[in-house]
Formats: C-alpha cells, structure tokens, sequence
C-alpha cells in the first residue's frame, strides 16, 4: 500500500465504525414521546433560544440532528424517497431528548404532528436581511453577485446545500439569493398559518431581553424555571459568521430581490423592507 492511501484507508475505518456505533445507538435508543420543537429557518436564533431553554429548565436538548450534519436525509422526506419512519430511526438518538432543535423539521411539520399530535412547538422568526445575511456570513458567501462562481458552491459544506437550494420545499427560483428569500417566505407563511398553534418569538425580541423571553417561553410550555443562566445569556451557540452590519453592502442591488419575496410577511411580522 502507498503511503498515500495511508490516510485514505484510516478515514474509510474511521467512517466505518462511527456508523456501525451510530447504527447501534439508534437501535437501542427510545424515542421521546411528548416532545418539545424549536422551529425556523437557519441563523434565526434556534440554537441560542433552544439552548438556554433546556438550560434554564432542566432539559435535556438536541440542538440539530447530528446525523443530518455529514449525510441531510431530511429533503428525502419531502420527495418520497423516504418515510418518516426511516427518518426517526436514522436520528433515533436525537430524538430520544424531550427538547429538539432541528431548523430543517421546519419544512416536514405535518410529519412531526402526525407523529406527535400534541407536540409543543416554538417557532422564532428573524428579519429576512438579517437571517438571508447571517446565512452567507457563516459559509463566508457573497450577497451582492450574479451567481456563485463552482468553487464557491463547492466549499458549502453538505449540510448547509439544502439550505442553498430550496427546490425540495418548492423554491424554483434560479438566484441563489432568491433562493434563501423564498426559504425565509415558506417558513414564514407556515409560522402565520400556525399562529394559534405555535409559541411564536422573534428574535429581535429575544435581543432586547434574553432572559424574561427564556422565562416567557418556558411560561407557556408549563417548564419550571430552575436554574440561574444570567451567565450564560451571551453565550454563543453556534459558529459566528463574519460581521457586515450594513446590508447594503452585502448586498447591493439584490436586496430588492429579498424585499420583492419577503416585504408583505415580513411587515406581518413587524419587520420594515
């Protein structure tokens, strides 16, 4: 064997028997049967309000599906490829913990109802700008081009590709920045149908005052408050993106392509195009 084949031969091992102990732990582990959901798009602040959540409450808390991260099953769902059965028992350990965080659940909610029909869902919305321009900061992607050059595509790890394209959720418009437009627009639409079915926090909401929205949050899911988190309140939960706080130079003139998809749900939501 070449010694170039050395860490090929190691990883292909290594991929091997993560999955046979992955396989393993979804056999043996129990499915949550009364459920708590944190919903919305990706970079809305899930993870941040999920994760105090389970903090502040004592709860045991799955902040996305680990499983999903290196190989995305969930698109499979919407296509028929695969049942919703298959899908839970692929992520069978994630979802053994009574509080799930998973944005891409978003767009399978009538799988999670039918499976869970009294399941509690938190549903946050962010300003479309503001979470289209936090998605590109995290994969380090321009907001003010044509197109995305093939080496740019190809650097978008594979998780975040059916974040990208949105075809499996119904989005067929041909802009990359339309895509994530119409993403933010089909998650928004679901969370106004479901209005009298859902907690409902904009982030905007969570930032001016983190810990009594925590509070709020575990007020009308009947959760005992039982730990002091007021250290943690800042604490970041998930990768940081670079910071523009500019979103005309983000994006320059595609931002009226965010505003033409976007600007009637999001003054719904109290968000100025």
């Amino acid at each position: 064997m070449s010694a170039s084949n050395g860490p090929s031969l190691r990883r292909w091992i290594y991929d091997i028997r993560r999955h046979l102990r992955e396989e393993s732990e979804a056999r043996k582990a129990e499915i949550t049967r009364d459920p708590i959901f944190v919903l919305g798009t990706q970079k809305s602040g899930t993870s941040a309000i999920a994760a105090l959540l389970g903090l502040r409450c004592g709860v045991e808390t799955t902040l996305d599906l680990r499983r999903e991260l290196r190989r995305p099953t969930v698109h499979e769902l919407r296509v028929g490829e695969r049942t919703f059965e298959e899908f839970l028992r692929y992520n069978a350990v994630d979802f053994s913990r009574p509080l799930i965080k998973e944005p891409n659940l978003t767009f399978v909610v009538d799988n999670l109802l039918a499976q869970w029909p009294k399941s509690k869902l938190v549903y946050v919305v962010r300003d479309p700008v503001q979470t289209i321009r936090s998605v590109l900061d995290r994969l380090d992607l321009p907001g003010d081009v044509d197109r995305l050059t093939d080496e740019q595509l190809a650097s978008v790890p594979v998780a975040w590709r059916i974040v990208m394209n949105n075809e499996w959720i119904g989005v067929h418009d041909a802009h990359y920045i339309e895509q994530l437009a119409g993403r933010w627009r089909v998650a928004a639409e679901q969370a106004r149908a479901m209005a009298d079915r859902v907690i409902l926090v904009r982030y905007e909401d969570f930032l001016e005052d983190k810990g009594g929205v925590i509070d709020r949050i575990a007020g009308e899911l009947g959760l005992e408050a039982v730990h002091d988190i007021r250290a943690r309140l800042d604490e970041p939960f998930q990768p940081r993106g670079r910071r523009r706080s500019r979103p005309d130079s983000v994006f320059g003139e595609n931002i009226r392509r965010i505003h033409a998809r976007t600007a009637e749900l999001a003054t719904a939501f109290g968000y100025q195009p």
